[in-house]
């Protein structure tokens, strides 16, 4: 009885059945369900969210890929263009193909469906190709890989830098900028306009990651291993001069990675030569920067070099203590030789004037929540900085004389 199938029981008469038709004329039905039709909100949510993608995705600001100014970054642009609009060709083909097909053959009253047991000139015709697809797309991309791997034969006059990562800031080493001179500067890399420069990356900590989006594509910083790669600035792509452009660590590093950034600051050739000519210890000095000079050599200096490139030597034993640990020892810090040039400190966070040195002095931790400079110089050990305001105010006075 109880695998039966149910049955209503009669509606008491006088009492219409909940089953009988409600007598109402069937377009009155329709009118009704069509006034009451609103666009669903998923759908309307979901159109938004692809509108705001589509204009975040086509912008031209400051770190977009979609906006290349050197040749790296162009041939890197153009090949994921080609291989993007081959993917969505391809995808609206089988989609397409396939909603077609479920529309076409869709189940319908009285109509049995014909049996087909596979049909072997369709079966070639969808594997060879995805096949060519697959291969001429592939073989392309290894020819341009191999095209940007080393700058072009015909660029003699190439410079050459070693990339260093830290946490959480970035070091440069020019091993000849200019006349056999040897400049080590942080945060900050100055090349010349229309001229490839070669980057060595290395890392002293952890892995990171270098990325300069209008110049070329990222390229991890791994401990103990060398990788290369190289960029231009092209001055057909490029307004006016000097021109900035930004990078950062692309690559997750620790509790302030999302403040490791770093500028690549293109200049005209005699502007380039300038700054090499002009790096080296600082000029003459007022009597509140001779003061300031005093309060840097005797808290600062363990771990700061003002007077010029970094000594291969010193820079190791910074590094052995670093990683040896310990309360109050010498760490990596940023070469300051030539700060008064830079446009930031903080690896990039904030402008360089007075107000933010004397800001980033009194209490790093506010402008990066986690550094080594609060951790680990002794000044800041009882918590504030132990220096009194002539003190910091000599200091800036020196840091802002740097050349």
């Amino acid at each position: 009885m109880g695998f039966m199938p149910f049955k209503r029981a009669s509606a008491p008469v006088g009492v219409d059945s909940p089953s009988d038709p409600i007598d109402q004329h069937p377009s009155d039905t329709a009118s009704t369900a069509h006034s009451k039709w609103r666009p669903n909100r998923a759908i309307i949510f979901g159109l938004l969210i692809a509108i705001l993608l589509l204009v975040v995705g086509c912008s031209t600001g400051k770190q977009s890929t979609w906006d290349p100014v050197g040749p790296v970054a162009e041939k890197q642009l153009e090949l994921f263009n080609v291989l993007l609009w081959v993917m969505v060709g391809v995808f609206v083909a089988v989609e397409g193909l396939m909603l077609y097909t479920i529309i076409r053959f869709r189940k319908r009253p009285g109509v049995e469906p014909s049996r087909i047991h596979g049909n072997l000139p369709l079966e070639i015709t969808w594997t060879i190709i995805p096949t060519i697809l697959v291969l001429g797309l592939g073989i392309w991309s290894v020819i341009t890989l191999f095209e940007i791997d080393q700058p072009p034969n015909e660029d003699t006059n190439v410079i050459e830098v070693n990339v260093t990562g830290h946490q959480w800031w970035f070091e440069f080493e020019y091993t000849d900028a200019g006349g056999g001179k040897r400049i080590t500067t942080a945060n900050e890399l100055r090349i010349p306009v229309d001229r490839s420069v070669k980057l060595n990356l290395y890392s002293d900590d952890v892995i990171h990651s270098f990325w300069v989006p209008k110049l070329a594509g990222k390229l991890d910083m791994v401990p103990t291993r060398r990788n290369e790669m190289w960029f231009k600035a092209d001055s057909t792509k490029i307004d006016t001069l000097p021109a900035t452009f930004y990078g950062q660590c692309a690559e997750l590093c620790g509790v302030s990675h999302a403040l490791m950034r770093f500028r690549v600051k293109v200049l005209s050739e005699a502007d380039y030569a300038s700054w090499v000519d002009n790096y080296g210890p600082p000029q003459p000095l007022t009597e509140i920067a001779e003061a300031g000079k005093n309060t840097f050599t005797i808290n600062c200096s363990l771990c700061h070099t003002i007077n010029g490139p970094d000594d291969p030597v010193a820079s190791k034993s910074k590094l052995d203590s670093f990683m040896a640990g310990g309360a109050v020892t010498a760490v990596p810090a940023p070469n300051l030789t030539d700060l008064r040039t830079r446009q930031t400190i903080g690896a990039g966070l904030a402008d360089l004037n007075a107000e933010t040195l004397r800001a980033w002095i009194n209490n790093p931790s506010d402008l990066k929540t986690v550094n080594h400079m609060s951790g680990r110089a002794f000044i800041y050990q009882d918590g504030d900085v132990t220096l009194s305001d002539e003190e910091v105010g000599g200091l800036i006075a020196y840091l802002l004389q740097l050349q």
